[in-house]
């Protein structure tokens, strides 16, 4: 609750209300308190064409990050998000295989696990089941902690308004360490091994070692489709996180092949629907889109792998290479 000092003079009454500056008064409030009381821009606001209002994030996002760890500390446990409790169990055995003994057989055994997604003998996605039901409530049950705690979210980025940013050095993102260390997690046992070996035309040691991660919401009363685009990602993970009772129409995804060009001069588009749990893995190039979404929300989590500083490889590599 924010708290507001009153001081009673004979002609008047001043409110000073508390807020997040370099006064030695605001020392003894906690940081989760003080952020809890700060006039957050609202998702849908712009200032001078900025979207993100990047002044309140810097200003706040050491205190933003402060007020991570008392939640931390005061909040009870977190959920395991271990990936041997929440990857489904066939994919986790034969990375963990592969990764153990890295033989063809075995690599092959890891690719037999993602199937060819969009347009075929493309290479362009492939899809898995990742997450068991348990292991997408967990997820979800950390995620709604985070949302529900009051500490201000930044938006995830220019097209998607509503869901957050998860990130220990992003000012604004969700830098509670479960969530922050099951994409690290993710990334490392998952992520990179299966896209240098589906994209290895174009990924390899240099092409994935920066990520940027964020969460997505679509539903009929915020964001409810997502124009036609490319990702700032070499490759790109989307994983679902509906659980299997949250039902929803509409909101598939389509990916275009602008090779295959239509009667209207565009690409063909190519419809994936998704499933809880579902991994959609696909080249950052391709272009893609979410369509409308008619009842029920659809909860994802993205993932954009690329290089150094943001570096996004597109050509492949030569043939000696």
């Amino acid at each position: 609750m924010c708290t507001a000092f009153i001081i009673v003079g004979t002609l008047s009454v001043l409110l000073v209300h508390v807020t997040i500056d370099k006064a030695s008064a605001a020392d003894a409030v906690s940081a989760l308190e003080q952020v809890r009381c700060l006039d957050v821009p609202a998702a849908t606001a712009t200032a001078n064409a900025e979207f993100e209002h990047s002044d309140f994030w810097e200003d706040n996002g050491h205190t933003i990050r402060e007020a991570w760890v008392e939640l931390e500390t005061d909040g009870g446990p977190p959920a395991n998000l271990a990936l041997a409790n929440i990857v489904d169990p066939s994919l986790r055995e034969a990375i963990e295989s592969a990764r153990d003994n890295p033989t063809l057989a075995n690599e092959e055994n890891v690719l037999s696990s993602f199937v060819e997604a969009g347009p075929l003998g493309k290479g362009l996605a492939y899809k898995s089941h990742l997450l068991t039901p348990a292991g997408v409530s967990a997820l979800r049950s950390e995620l709604d902690k985070a949302t529900s705690s009051g500490i201000p979210l930044r938006r995830p980025n220019a097209m998607n308004r509503y869901g957050c940013i998860i990130d220990k050095d992003v000012d604004g993102a969700v830098s509670l360490s479960s969530l922050t260390a099951f994409v690290e997690d993710l990334i490392d046992n998952i992520a990179r091994p299966v896209g240098r070996a589906l994209f290895n035309d174009t990924v390899g040691a240099k092409e994935d070692v920066e990520h940027f991660t964020f969460t997505i919401r679509y539903n009929a009363e915020e964001d409810m489709e997502l124009k036609e685009h490319r990702d700032a990602s070499v490759f790109t993970l989307n994983i679902n996180l509906n659980l299997p009772e949250e039902s929803y129409a509409g909101s598939s995804l389509y990916l275009l092949d602008e090779e295959d060009i239509g009667n209207d001069g565009t690409g063909t588009r190519h419809s994936i629907e998704f499933e809880p749990g579902m991994l959609l893995i696909h080249r950052g190039s391709v272009r893609h889109a979410a369509l409308p979404i008619s009842s029920g929300t659809r909860h994802n989590m993205i993932i954009w792998l690329f290089g150094e500083d943001g570096q996004v490889r597109v050509a492949p590599y030569d043939e000696e290479d």
